[in-house]
Parts: structure tokens; sequence; C-alpha cells
């Protein structure tokens, strides 16, 4: 079984601490290495860490766009409270795959929120 299986494995039973680890060696072995990059950065989001799972979607990107991985990039940074760079990658991910109502939702849920303080 390959280190990415293994990080699967572990991630469906949300060990991710130890998931990461197996990401991590994953990686290293260019073993799925976007898919790598992207899994071990969704591990940080479910522990809150969104600053770790940065870099991570960064060098997942570089490796593969994919709509996911731009709209979780916009996802950390809206949680870091960054909107400006989350609606950069929430339109990105959006215009890869204009049938997520995902990235709809977050684009409009960033705007109502942008309009409300420009009229206060």
């Amino acid at each position: 079984m390959s280190y990415f299986q293994k990080a699967n494995d572990l991630y469906n039973t949300k060990d991710y601490k130890k998931a990461i680890a197996m990401y991590q060696r994953a990686i290293l072995d260019k073993d799925n290495e976007a898919a790598s990059l992207y899994n071990a950065a969704v591990c940080f989001i479910k522990l809150k860490e969104y600053d770790k799972a940065i870099p991570l979607l960064k060098s997942a990107i570089i490796k593969k766009h994919e709509a996911k991985y731009f709209f979780n990039l916009g996802y950390c940074h809206a949680m870091l409270g960054n909107n400006k760079k989350a609606l950069i990658y929430f339109n990105t991910a959006w215009s890869l795959d204009n049938n997520d109502n995902d990235c709809e939702k977050a684009i409009n849920l960033i705007m109502k929120n942008y309009i409300k303080k420009v009229q206060d």
C-alpha cells in the first residue's frame, strides 16, 4: 500500500495529524503529488490551521489547476480575514467550474459583507 493510500485511510478515520505525515511522505515519493499536497492542506483546514494549509495549496496549484484547490485557498484566506485574497481565489475557482454553487455563495457572502461595511 502506498503512502498516499495510507494517508487517505487515516484521513477517512479523521486522524488528520497522522494523515498529514503520510501525505508528506507521499509528496517526497512523488506519489499523487498534487493530490497529496491538496489532501494534506485539507487536513490542516480540518485542524483549523489555515496558515499551514496555504503554502500546500499553492504548491498543489502549481502542479495542477483544479477549482477545488483555488476554492480551499480562498476559504483559508477568508477564515484568516483576508477577504480580498479570498475573493480572488473564489473567483478563480468559479471561473474553472462555474457550476460550483459553493463558490457563488462564498463570493456573494463576502460581497454582501463588503457592501454592508461601505454603507455603514
